[in-house]
Formats: structure tokens, sequence, C-alpha cells
């Protein structure tokens, strides 16, 4: 016989089941979109350089912290990163910021803008190390003309700030012998007398130069104050005058002047906001931990996090950053 009352009841716990299971797969979307944000591809350099093992410390303190998942992977540095974030082949990148500002503006060697790429902060400069023995009689970035110079791989980054130095000396690469190696291939090739100099424009303390000035007496080229500030004038991603410290390498005794192109941490613009704030946070708050594992995250400081920044913050970073200022 129909009961009514046991109708309702039956109808009511069948609604509460569907919810239930919707909810369940609600979530479950939730969850499984988050897991796909938060695993992140960090392109970063070679090993060599300063790039992976800054790259190294800022992910293992954000895992740590369980914020994300970052895998680093090597690659050729900045230009490399930046097509690979353009094309959302990667999450986060190092890149110099010159090189940032080329790629939003199509220029140089990209041949259309990328406009997707998004700044969280600047960090240290890459500096311009001239790398020549010094017993060759090389003094200045003058005395290049007419020598074997390694400038870096073709269309690098270390080609275009090379040929804003020597412009300001009244050279350009007709003047020399240019030979088109990356740094690390490059101070093997100065040991071995293939070369007069070899340009190595990464942070210091550079691994190839402890390297090469424990084996042999060599010398970094300064650059003049008056020619760093008709660059950095003309270029404002460029740096002013970096002092590399006395002892920085081995029978270094005295301080070098020099300067370079800032290094920035950049993710994608379609990156989550609250994602990339915690991450901002993150690294901003653990800077001990990273310096720990490379000097270079002595330079993290959210005061100069916008110096030199060629292209938009993305709007975590901005977030972050606007607060953490206006309670300082």
């Amino acid at each position: 016989m129909f009961n009514k009352n046991n109708f309702l009841v039956l109808l009511i716990l069948s609604i509460v089941l569907v919810l239930a299971a919707c909810g369940d797969k609600a979530s479950g979307d939730k969850k499984s979109s988050n897991q796909q944000t938060s695993n992140l591809s960090f392109v970063t350099g070679g090993p060599g350089g300063t790039f992976y093992p800054l790259g190294v410390g800022i992910a293992d303190v954000v895992n740590g912290k369980g914020v994300a998942n970052i895998t680093v992977e090597t690659s050729d540095a900045s230009i490399e990163n930046t097509r690979l974030l353009g094309a959302k082949q990667a999450e986060l990148g190092l890149l110099e910021t010159g090189i940032a500002y080329y790629a939003a503006e199509g220029k140089e060697m990209f041949d259309k803008k990328l406009a997707n790429v998004r700044g969280i902060m600047t960090l240290y400069p890459n500096l311009m190390q001239m790398v020549v023995m010094t017993d060759s009689g090389i003094k200045s970035y003058a005395d290049l003309k007419g020598k074997k110079v390694v400038v870096g791989q073709p269309g690098s980054s270390s080609m275009l700030n090379l040929e804003l130095v020597l412009a300001e000396y009244g050279l350009n690469f007709d003047d020399i012998k240019p030979q088109y190696s990356g740094f690390s291939e490059g101070i093997d090739m100065l040991k071995d007398g293939q070369v007069d100099a070899t340009l190595v424009d990464v942070g210091i303390p550079a691994p190839a130069i402890i390297d090469i000035s424990s084996q042999h007496n060599v010398t970094i080229l300064p650059i003049d104050e008056d020619k760093i500030d008709n660059i950095s004038e003309k270029y404002p991603y460029f740096s002013n005058k970096i002092i590399i410290p006395a002892g920085t390498y081995t029978n270094q005794d005295k301080d070098i002047v020099t300067a370079g192109v800032l290094v920035m941490l950049a993710t994608r613009e379609d990156l989550p906001e609250d994602l990339v704030y915690e991450l901002t946070k993150t690294i901003f708050e653990n800077k001990d931990e990273i310096t720990k594992i490379h000097p270079s995250g002595e330079s993290i400081d959210p005061e100069k996090a916008t110096e030199g920044l060629s292209i938009p913050l993305h709007p975590g970073a901005e977030r972050y950053l606007d607060e953490i200022l206006k309670n300082q």
C-alpha cells in the first residue's frame, strides 16, 4: 500500500545524495584545477652560471613551504626562457630585463610581441665580466680591437650587452674577432690560449671565473664610470656602476667597476593572482634561506623589486608589494 510519508522521506534522501555527489564532483574539479596551477615549470639557465643555482634555491624554499610544486629546468637562459613563457611551455623563468623589453616590443631577436609575460620581481644584475690573462697586455675594452673575443651565442643577450659597451669605446663587432660560444666553453678556450678574452655576464661570484682564476692569473676588465652612465641613460634596463669587491676571485686585490643588466623573475599573465601573490610572499619572507643556497639571494628586496623592470608586474606580485611597502 502506498505510504505518502515514506515516499517523501525517500525523495528527500535521493535529493540529498544527488547534491552530495555534485558537491564531491565540484570539489574534485576544484582540487584538480589547483593541482594543475601549483605544478610549475621553472626555466633557468646552465649549471655554470647563476640562474640555475638561484632557481634551485627559490624552488626549494617554495616547495618546502607547500606553496607550489616547482620543477627547476636548465635552459639556454634569457631568450629561451622568454620564448617558453610566451608559448605557455613554462610558468616561471629567470630572464634579463633587457630581453623582456625586446620581447614585449617584438624587437631584436623577437619577430613578434610576447604580450603575456609578466614580472614578479627584479633580482641581481648580470655583470659584464670580460676575462683576460693578466700578462696579455689587455687593460681596457679599447684594447680588444683586433683580438679574438668570446662574445656569447649568436643572437644572445650577451652579444647585445657587449655591443653597448664596445660602442662607448668606439668599437663594434667588425673591430674584433668575435667567437660565438657560451662562456663555459669560452673560459676553456681562454685557458688553452685559443682566444684573447671571454665575456662572462652572470652574477658574482661566477663559478667559471672561480675555476680559471684558481689555475691562472687573470684580470677582469673594468668599465669606465662615464661610459656606464651613458649606457644607463640610453637604456634604462642597464644598471648603474656596480663594484666587484676585491677578493671575489683568486688574486683579485682591488675592486673592479663594472655594470650589467638586471635579472628578473618572470611568469605568465594567466597564472592565478592568489598563487603568484603567495609565491612572491614566500620568496621575500624566506630570503635568508635562499641566500644560503646562492649569494645572489641577498638581492631579494621589496624596495628594489621594480627597479629596471621593463614589463608590467603580475597583479599577484603587485598586490603583495603594495601591501608590504605600505606597512614599512
